[in-house]
């Protein structure tokens, strides 16, 4: 155990840098979508559609990526995906117009969820079930720095050097990573663990893993919760600026403050994961998920404690997302230890396609920005206790 131990040691920056192509490529570039608009002389809607377009695709290229890692090992898809990253960032800073952008987007996206993808199915070929949700709660405790600072280095390249700019300083970071690709990792699976299925049973392995109820709890759980965490960030900017009326500028300190829940979530369940191990670590999760949710509920609803309330009972259901998240992913990895990268695909792609359809549900609740994204949190939270209890009980000793 001990030479795998010091091998993630040596690796963990590098898995968590891959799995931050995601919140690097959205939040950084966030600043500079009026001044997109502008210079393509282009309504705010279809620059906007940039930002829909990455996200399908990468829900849609995790599903890809999967059973190919499976079957042809780790580092090549890997590699492949950073390079199409590296290519179409590029693209993007050269784009002559608002439709080729959001091609490139797209696109960026299929190279971008390549790592988050391929970094857990890493973890999990290298670690047991328990271990493997330490050590995804301690990369998300490492990531959860990108979107706390993404936004920050976005406005700042776009001040001081033009937007194209910050896709030019993705292409770096790409280039960066494949660096890291080649010269840090080695590969994960060996070639006895690989699957030999071809392109129609590498598709038919997602039914597979779909008829286990275990492996279905689990990714509802995690997907669950992590549609409460996209309810609070499509609805939290119209509740605290529009509705309390606090500043643009305050509203950045506000997101920050949410994903510190995020990341003492992940140190409280890293640091406890050891003693209690992950299904009871999952238990604990949504409990947290689901008490917090029915109070933001409360709060949201009838105004009771005002905009502190909302922010701390929010924060303290932030807290529980990375919790279940970790959990969630290693157990539904556990179900299937030689289809982990399939197993890792399907997870993401739930998870990303359960939050992002909360994104537009969110607005639909209620008229009220407030009981709307409440609402969603909490039924969230909700969901993900309920689903623990009736698709994840105890094994039989």
């Amino acid at each position: 155990m001990q030479p795998k131990a010091s091998l993630f040691s040596r690796l963990v920056l590098t898995l968590a840098a891959l799995t931050t192509f995601a919140p690097l490529s959205v939040d950084m570039y966030l600043p500079a979508l009026p001044t997109i608009a502008s210079d393509f002389r282009v309504d705010p809607s279809q620059v906007q559609l940039s930002l829909s377009t990455f996200l399908v695709g990468y829900a849609v290229g995790q599903l890809v990526y999967g059973p190919l890692s499976d079957r042809f090992g780790r580092r090549v898809p890997l590699g492949i995906g950073v390079i199409v990253y590296m290519i179409t960032s590029a693209g993007c800073a050269v784009a002559w117009s608002i439709d080729l952008l959001i091609v490139m987007r797209a696109l960026q996206a299929l190279g971008a969820c390549a790592g988050t993808v391929l970094a857990r199915a890493m973890i999990r070929d290298l670690f047991g079930k328990d271990e493997t949700a330490r050590l995804m709660s301690m990369m998300i405790l490492v990531t959860g720095l990108a979107p706390m600072f993404a936004p920050i280095i976005g406005g700042q390249v776009l001040t001081y050097a033009g937007w194209r700019a910050v896709f030019w300083v993705l292409t770096g970071f790409g280039a960066i990573c494949l660096a890291l690709v080649f010269f840090a990792l080695r590969e994960s699976l060996p070639r006895e663990a690989r699957t030999r299925y071809g392109v129609t049973a590498m598709a038919a392995s997602y039914f597979t893993l779909l008829q286990n109820p275990r492996f279905v709890g689990y990714i509802l759980c995690g997907g669950f919760v992590f549609s409460g965490m996209f309810a609070y960030i499509s609805g939290s900017p119209f509740v605290f600026i529009e509705v309390f009326g606090v500043p643009p500028d305050y509203y950045g300190l506000l997101f920050a403050f949410h994903v510190t829940g995020l990341m003492i979530g992940a140190t409280i369940n890293s640091r406890l994961l050891p003693r209690y191990g992950a299904d009871r670590m999952l238990t604990v999760g949504t409990v947290v998920a689901a008490s917090m949710g029915c109070v933001v509920i409360v709060v949201g609803s009838t105004g009771l404690g005002g905009i502190v309330a909302l922010i701390i009972t929010s924060w303290m259901f932030m807290s529980s997302v990375t919790m279940v998240g970790a959990n969630a992913a290693a157990g539904g990895m556990s179900e299937f230890p030689k289809l982990a990268g399939t197993a890792s695909a399907l997870l993401g792609a739930a998870q990303f396609g359960i939050g992002s359809l909360t994104g537009y549900i969110v607005g639909k609740l209620h008229p009220d920005p407030t009981v709307s994204m409440a609402l969603a949190i909490g039924c969230s939270g909700l969901a993900a206790f309920l689903t623990r209890l009736a698709l994840l009980r105890p094994r039989p000793e």
